[in-house]
């Protein structure tokens, strides 16, 4: 086979994220600019309850919508493999159906619980909040089958355009609510529900920029060709069989975060700390630290996105050269983005929490030490969405299931010893995190070795956007450490020197050959990159 075989494969996947990317990037820069406004307006506790409400609702939509968009966006992209383009609009009928009872189910018990479900996490003030969310699950139900469908054909435009206006939906019908609510004087439990009200708004506008697409879509679908038309119990079957793995791998994380809403608090409180410090210190790390260890993560899922048909479609052809370029090139891309991330993230985290938070001091001063320690996790928690990814559309669906339980069952264990050690309080948390990253991964890539006959993570992977990012961050301390002695030590500095360790870290991720000519020329306008470096005398 041709050295360039897989050229096709890993153009569709650099295609699929550049779609994504963007849409990934406003959605998490829209997500920043709404919290911190969000954080002055219904103040430190009302926050509180607005996490609380987030974590309740995260965990049913779990249960409701994470699972089935990727087992249909699989079912499709296997159906699509093998020719069977005539059952796709089956597939996509039960989806609906089945989605639908699954989000409103949720609707129904967020709503119908509020209240006992706040008390059970020592917040009772939170029941208006959840039930401000509760109509989201229904919706996200509604989202994830548009999702799944378009990301079974690899169209990625449409999962984009709906993360563009549920982010932009969040920001505006938000901030307005609560704004609305504090100029009439409302208590905090009250702010927070009009506060989390804009989730439930940002995500009516985005179902409804998927409404008309996917009923074309549905009409369309009668006159796919093929003569296979899978049974309904079939289909159904087959979905529940790739959803419930995925679905529950993802339950288990969200149960975690659920358990340190009610574990950090408590574990503090019974260290010594009044509630309203424990609180306190819990929304800080919740609100400023942990939004920024997401940050990375959540702007390569693209990456996991764009993966995910295409090596389940190369899995059902058995193309295993397609797979093979699929998987390398994502594993390529996310360590040549994370490990500098990581460790950037690590070092400079007061400064860009004094950039993106200003005027929160006493927040950033909690927030700084155990984001510092909370970004060494976020190249582990990169890899363990690639890694599961992988194993899901391979049709090893337990796998992750039981390598986030173990994860799981490592950081409660060490989160409710850590806590109340003294000196170390709060910072149990974050290391809890790094501790379950870690088991996660190494089960993860024990078990894909064995799955795949090539090995999934390289050394050079690993050492060259290593080697590349330790000089670039080492330049960035001197140029902030400069800037810092001749100037009032000002929030913007760390933006010039985040500039400059990005134009550092490429200028040696190309002189150690981490970036490769064969990932530039899947890029727009990827040969004319070339030619321009190869004068430059930067590649060969």
């Amino acid at each position: 086979m041709p050295r360039d075989a897989t050229a096709p494969k890993n153009k569709k996947l650099l295609r699929g994220v550049l779609v994504l990317l963007p849409a990934a990037l406003f959605s998490k820069i829209v997500g920043m600019f709404y919290k911190i406004p969000l954080l002055f307006i219904v103040g430190v506790e009302g926050m509180a309850y607005f996490l609380a409400a987030y974590h309740v609702y995260s965990l049913l939509f779990v249960l409701c919508a994470t699972g089935l968009p990727t087992a249909l966006s699989l079912q499709i992209s296997r159906a699509l493999a093998r020719g069977e383009g005539r059952s796709v609009g089956r597939i996509l009928r039960v989806a609906m159906v089945l989605f639908f009872a699954f989000g409103l189910a949720g609707s129904a018990l967020l709503l119908c619980c509020a209240r006992p479900l706040a008390a059970r996490l020592s917040m009772g003030d939170a029941a208006a909040a959840l039930m401000a969310i509760s109509p989201s699950l229904l919706l996200a139900a509604f989202i994830g089958v548009g999702k799944g469908y378009f990301q079974g054909y690899n169209r990625m435009g449409p999962t984009a355009l709906c993360e563009v206006l549920e982010s932009a939906g969040k920001l505006c019908f938000g901030l307005g609510f609560a704004l609305w609510a504090k100029r009439a004087g409302l208590p905090a439990p009250q702010l927070a529900a009009y506060a989390v009200f804009g989730i439930t708004a940002g995500m009516a506008l985005s179902a409804l920029s998927l409404a008309l697409p996917l009923a074309v879509s549905l009409v369309r679908a009668r006159g796919e060709r093929g003569a296979f038309l899978p049974p309904r119990r079939r289909v159904l079957s087959e979905l529940c069989r790739v959803a419930f793995p995925i679905t529950l791998s993802a339950c288990v994380m969200s149960v975690v975060s659920l358990l340190d809403t009610v574990l950090i608090s408590a574990r503090l409180q019974r260290a010594g700390f009044p509630a309203s410090v424990a609180n306190a210190m819990y929304s800080s790390y919740g609100n400023l630290a942990i939004p920024l260890y997401n940050l990375v993560p959540a702007l390569l899922s693209p990456v996991t996105l764009a993966l995910m048909p295409l090596l389940g479609g190369a899995v059902a052809r058995g193309d295993e050269t397609g797979a093979r370029g699929a998987l390398t090139s994502a594993v390529r891309l996310s360590t040549l983005v994370g490990i500098p991330a990581s460790l950037g993230l690590c070092v400079f985290a007061k400064p860009l929490l004094c950039l993106i938070f200003t005027g929160q001091d006493e927040a950033i001063a909690v927030a700084a030490p155990l984001l510092s320690v909370l970004a060494l996790s976020v190249l582990p928690t990169v890899l363990i969405a690639l890694l599961g990814a992988a194993l899901q559309a391979t049709g090893h669906t337990v796998l992750p299931v039981l390598a986030m339980g173990a994860g799981a069952a490592v950081k409660l264990l060490c989160e409710s010893v850590l806590l109340t050690l003294p000196n170390v309080w709060l910072r149990g948390a974050p290391i809890s995190t790094l501790c379950c990253t870690l088991t996660v991964l190494a089960i993860e890539w024990a078990a894909l070795s064995r799955v795949l006959p090539f090995p999934v993570i390289t050394p050079r992977d690993l050492f060259l956007p290593l080697f590349a990012t330790l000089p670039a961050i080492l330049l960035g301390l001197g140029l902030y450490w400069l800037l810092q002695t001749h100037t009032a030590g000002a929030a913007w500095l760390i933006l010039p020197v985040v500039c400059a360790v990005c134009a550092a870290l490429l200028f040696f991720a190309l002189c150690f050959g981490a970036v490769e000519k064969k990932d530039l020329l899947n890029l727009p306008a990827g040969a004319s990159i070339c030619r321009l470096l190869v004068k430059c005398k930067l590649l060969k």
